[in-house]
């Protein structure tokens, strides 16, 4: 048989064998990864972090993976300089940053219209000794009651990629829950008690798997079980989550995608009957233009819950048209789109103006489902060491209710965490 040579056939595999080699030209071996400006944290723990090691080969993504990694620890101020020097055909990498003080009181503080307000402040240490552990202590009083809680978390778990967390709380809740038209549903009084644990396992550069154990109580004071006929409520459960988080924080915003699912499985002690629970959240964010952002979240989460463990809405995205921690769902579906423009920068952080729309429902075994909608705008302040807002400012308009409603929060009161 003859062979037939194509000129453009040659020249397109020319093409492609000199693309590889000179792709593999620049990525040089790495021969030395020098660390200075850290103070407390020590070098060990700050080499465990980084998504190389000497051998590794350095190309033209390395530098934006080193920073993007050391910042997520929240360890190091954004400002991370890392320089790259070939010597002798092989990259010698030296990275300049400086810790942050990481033993942080955060003021928390909430409110709302229909009289709701929480105060109180979380004591984070997030370097304890200087090992990457983050302790924290808080206490909160408001309208709701009180409570004291505590959580530990553990990255580089016994020198591997695992994360362990643990928490604890306890307190005493003063609970009054809302219809969307704002009429009393119910009130109740009721000490509480919970605690937790979880390991978080990478299965890739951002797929994380977490198992948990989880164990919640909830005892009705004598005249409020009376009144309501609700029961105590006691269980403990495990569950498994499955997260996306491919997250890129540049100052102020945290920009990229976040998927998650969560499904656990609850047994009930005492009164409380078995019970699943179906979650699941998606964050996207992208920045078009230099300070704007524009963001869809988008939450679910269905179980035939007790009552004191029903879902809580109103003042986070996708729910800010609602009753601030005012409703309760079996079954909900909340939307928001945002659309984020800076007003003003400085030194510090930017304060931006905020736009958006939700679109949701929620339902319970006495309530049908039920739709809500609306616009609303606000204010949030973004800090350039933080990358979620430290102060929020929102108000929603309820298109089915023809109702303004009004939060705000400082701290962690105004955050939407993972």
């Amino acid at each position: 048989m003859k062979q037939i040579h194509s000129p453009m056939i040659l020249l397109f595999l020319f093409l492609t064998a000199f693309q590889s080699l000179a792709s593999r030209e620049m990525e040089r071996s790495i021969n030395t990864i020098t660390i200075q400006g850290n103070v407390r944290t020590r070098e060990d723990v700050i080499r465990r972090i980084l998504p190389v090691r000497e051998g590794d080969l350095y190309g033209e993504d390395t530098k934006e993976e080193i920073i993007q990694k050391l910042r997520s620890t929240g360890l190091f101020n954004p400002e991370i300089e890392v320089m790259a020097r070939e010597t002798d055909g092989k990259t010698d990498i030296l990275i300049t940053l400086k810790d942050k003080w990481t033993l942080i009181p955060i003021p928390i503080v909430s409110v709302a219209d229909q009289g709701s307000w929480r105060a109180g402040a979380l004591v984070i240490e997030g370097n304890l000794l200087g090992f990457y552990k983050t302790l924290g202590l808080g206490f909160f009083y408001g309208s709701d009651g009180y409570s004291l809680l505590s959580f530990f978390s553990s990255p580089l778990l016994l020198n591997t990629d695992m994360t362990l967390t643990a928490g604890f709380s306890a307190g005493f809740d003063e609970t009054e829950d809302l219809t969307m038209e704002e009429d009393l549903l119910r009130e109740y009084q009721a000490d509480t008690l919970s605690g937790s644990l979880g390991l978080e396992y990478p299965l890739g550069q951002a797929l994380f798997f977490t198992g948990g154990w989880e164990y919640d109580r909830s005892a009705l004071k004598e005249k409020s079980r009376e009144q309501t006929g609700i029961p105590d409520m006691e269980f403990t459960g495990l569950s498994a989550e499955l997260k996306w988080k491919d997250l890129y924080y540049d100052i102020p915003y945290e920009t990229g995608l976040l998927l998650k699912g969560v499904y656990s499985w609850n047994w009930g002690l005492a009164e409380t009957e078995n019970f699943p629970v179906i979650e699941g959240k998606i964050r996207g964010a992208l920045t078009p233009w230099a300070g704007h952002l524009i963001r869809l979240d988008g939450q679910y989460g269905s179980g035939d819950l007790p009552v004191q463990k029903e879902f809580r809405l109103g003042g986070l995205p996708g729910t800010q048209v609602l009753p601030m921690d005012r409703i309760t769902a079996d079954e909900y579906l909340a939307t928001s789109l945002s659309y984020n423009v800076p007003v003003w920068t400085f030194s510090g952080g930017t304060i931006s103006a905020k736009a958006f729309y939700e679109v949701g429902f929620y339902s319970t075994e006495t309530i049908e489902r039920t739709f809500f909608d609306g616009p609303g705008a606000g204010l949030e302040l973004f800090i350039n060491d933080l990358a979620i807002p430290a102060v929020t400012m929102n108000f929603g308009w309820n298109r089915k209710t023809e109702s303004l409603q009004f939060s705000a929060g400082i701290g962690m009161g105004g955050s939407n965490p993972d």
